[in-house]
């Protein structure tokens, strides 16, 4: 019997706001809350190679 992976990938964090690029997990530089607001993120865009706030 094969054996499945049952491990699962982190899901993207957003898309860039300039390029439209998806932002895997991993280019996360850092996440912070912010009073009665959601969680807000900054990270490094694949494409743009720039800090940027997912949407």
């Amino acid at each position: 019997m094969r054996e499945r992976n049952t491990k699962t990938a982190d899901p993207p964090l957003g898309k860039c706001p300039a390029c439209d690029e998806t932002i895997p997990t991993e280019n996360l530089v850092v996440a912070y809350e912010a009073a009665g607001d959601w969680p807000r993120m900054l990270a490094e865009c694949p494409t743009c190679d720039a800090p940027v706030t997912p949407v």
